[in-house]
Parts: C-alpha cells; structure tokens; sequence
C-alpha cells in the first residue's frame, strides 16, 4: 500500500451513495417541478405566486392562513428535495417580505421543514441546495446542462430574469465540473499504482475545467444586473445570523405551534455551501486554516451525503504528498502546480464579481423599490457610504467579503510544491 493513502478512496461506482450523479453534484435528472400528491396543492400554489406575493407583502397573511401538512406523504428523494426547496423558498418570503423583517416562522412553514431538512441532513434554511441544486428545469429535453442559457430556475423570490440567471450560472459550472470528479478519483487511484502519467492528465483536465468554470462565472453579466442583484435579490437570500442591525437580534423563531419551537440562526444562501470548490480544495489537499473554520462550518449546510463525500476525500485525499514526494518530475510537479493556480484564480474571478456586484452598488445608494424595506442591503448600503471601508460589508452567508476571500484564494496559491531547481 502507497504511504500516500491515508483512507480508503471513494470508488466510481460508490459515487450515487454520495449522492453525485454524471451533472456532478446535481441530480442525475431535472427536479420535479411539482409534487404529485394533490394533498400538498396549498405548497404549490403559493411557490408559484411567490415573487407577487412578496412584491405586495401579501405572503405573511397567506402562510398564516395554511394548515400544518403532514411528510408522510413524500416518498421518493426528488419529492423531499422539491418540498425542502420550496418550504425554504416560501420561509425566505416570509421573513424578509418587509418593511421589517419576522423574527418568528409559523408551524406552517417551520414542521414540515425541519423534517425535510432532517431527511435530507442540511440545515431548514434556504440553502444552496435548495436555491440551486434542486430548482433547475432544463429548457429544452437532452439540452446541455453547462450551457447557462439551456436552463432556468424553477423558482424565485423577484420573479426577475436576473435572480434566475445568478442561479442557473452556478448550475452550470456544477454540471462542467461533474466528469471531473471521476478524473480526479482516477487521478487519486493512480498514485497507489505509481502511474505519474494518469495522474499528470487528470491535473491537466483540472486545469482545463477550472478554466471553463471561471469563464462561466464571467458570464454573469450578460443577464444580471449588479443593481438588480445587490437591491432586489440579494436581500431575499440573507440567513439571520450575524443580522442584528437588519433587524432579527435573536436569529429567528421556528414555532411548532403548541406554544414551543426554538430560535434559531443560520447563514443565508451562498456559493460557498457548494461542494464544489471544496472537492477542489479537498482533492488538492489546500489548507483554510486562516479563514476561522468557515469552509467547515458550510459542509453543514450541504446535503448529508456530500458533506460525506468531502469528509472521505480529505480523509485520503493523496495527490500533493505524492507530487511533493515526488519534486524531481518537472511535468509532474508543474501540472500540479497549474491546477492550484486555475484554483486561485477561480478565485480571484470571484472576487473581481463581489467587488462588480456588492463592493460597488453598495456605494450607489439605494433604490426606490427598496427604501422602505429594512434588510441587508439597505444597512450594508448605509455601512458602505458612512465608512467607506469594503471590509465591513457582510455577505448573505454572514461573513466580511473582501478579507474572507483574499484569504481563501492566499491559502490556495499556499498548495503549490516547490519542486527541485
């Protein structure tokens, strides 16, 4: 056995247990885009009327008026996923519909979702599971899921072409990314069998693929609106921790309905509980050990079974010790090399996009529509233009932007070996 295995690796075969398809970490197929049972209609109804509902601050009286339904009736994973999805996206709705945000969730919303949270193992928020990895319709039958115009999101909370493209663009680049997860398990076998040429062509495709996963994040412009995003959407995605001065001190309240429930608080919706970055950093054994433990704290937030995943290739994770152990093969050490910086500069686009899309509308003032709303635009609008300091502009997920992301894309470059003169 290689010194370099510390774990068993997850096997190819092994990945639906993970609940990674051939999209990656999306569904092998599209999510239902309704639940069969009638019985759970009153659900359906009001997803499909949510941007209006919202747009009149009507959705608080009509969850109100709901009756608590029962899980039972959910059979199959798809049909957990689509009502987690929409419980998350209705809950959402309703706490952030304005002018001031509820700090309390009804039994409507809170029973039903804490079970599909708890069958699912993610937290009963609006998660990136729920945003994304389960609200997605292909527009076309057999349509290529890495091409952002072949999809949309099912659902949204403004009803704006714009919420939908920022959804599906990270849709793509999941689905880009999901052949390579293979490559890199083969790449992660072959170390075991000393086979430099397998593993130096699995680094290569790494290198390619983070390439084209960057140039589809690039693509965000073409149908997203900073100002739309930073005023109308991002708001309805922000959690209700670290959300004191938008009005929820307490997090917010999960009611059962027979005088108990508990407060409760969990960072809002973000890239950053995707998988999919942290298979990169797992796979290439980078270190966050600077970023305060927020890279762990999100696999939280994932779907049990991919939290799993990332927690077994960390585990075995033995492609660096091999390269580093190995400094005398230039095509080796160098191939590895160019996989970490495509890494880092993924993440040096993602951090040319928060400055496009947060730093700089934030210092634009508001817009109309949102003036009379308290939430996280309107106090991190008023951060940005009484401070002028972009460290204090804090994300959906909770955390100070620009520091955060410096820092995780510092620790990436940090992976490289240094290979023998």
């Amino acid at each position: 056995m290689s010194p370099h295995k510390s774990n068993f690796i997850p096997s190819i075969a092994s990945l639906p247990e993970y609940g990674i398809s051939k999209n990656g970490f999306l569904p092998a197929e599209p999510p239902l885009t309704r639940l069969p049972n009638d019985y759970y209609e009153p659900w359906e109804r009001i997803i499909q009327q949510l941007p209006a509902l919202i747009e009149t601050r009507q959705i608080r009286r009509q969850v109100d008026e709901l009756a608590v339904l029962d899980t039972s009736r959910l059979s199959s994973e798809a049909e957990w996923q689509r009502a987690y999805s929409l419980l998350a996206l209705i809950a959402q709705g309703y706490i952030w519909q304005g002018p001031e945000p509820s700090q309390r969730l009804p039994p409507a919303i809170t029973n039903p979702l804490l079970r599909a949270a708890e069958h699912l193992e993610v937290y009963p928020v609006a998660t990136y599971a729920a945003l994304n990895l389960w609200n997605w319709r292909l527009l076309e039958d057999g349509a290529d899921l890495t091409q952002p115009d072949r999809l949309e999101a099912l659902h949204t909370a403004t009803g704006t072409d714009d919420e939908s493209w920022f959804l599906v663009i990270s849709n793509a680049m999941e689905a880009r990314a999901g052949p390579l997860i293979q490559t890199m398990l083969e790449a992660m076998e072959a170390v075991e069998i000393e086979d430099a040429k397998t593993i130096i062509r699995s680094l290569k495709y790494s290198t390619q693929s983070m390439r084209d996963i960057g140039r589809l994040l690039e693509r965000m412009d073409e149908r997203c609106n900073p100002q739309v995003f930073y005023h109308t959407i991002r708001p309805l995605l922000a959690g209700s921790m670290n959300m004191e001065a938008a009005g929820l001190p307490n997090g917010v309240f999960y009611g059962d309905g027979e005088g108990k429930g508990s407060w409760r608080q969990y960072r809002g919706g973000s890239n950053g509980q995707s998988s999919l970055l942290q298979f990169f950093d797992a796979v290439l054994s980078v270190k966050h050990a600077r970023c305060g433990g927020f890279h762990t704290e999100m696999r939280r937030y994932m779907p049990g079974p991919h939290a799993k995943f990332l927690n077994d290739i960390e585990a075995c994770a033995n492609i660096r010790g091999y390269v580093d152990s190995h400094q005398d093969e230039i095509d080796l050490v160098a191939a590895f090399n160019e996989a970490v910086a495509a890494l880092s500069g993924f993440r040096d686009k993602h951090i040319s996009l928060v400055a496009r899309y947060i730093i700089i509308p934030s210092r634009m003032g508001t817009l109309a529509n949102g003036a009379s709303r308290k939430d996280l635009a309107s106090v991190s609008t008023k951060t940005a233009s009484e401070k002028l300091q972009t460290q204090e502009l804090v994300g959906t997920g909770g955390t100070k932007f620009i520091p955060f992301l410096r820092t995780s894309r510092d620790e990436t470059s940090e992976a490289t070996v240094a290979g023998q003169p």
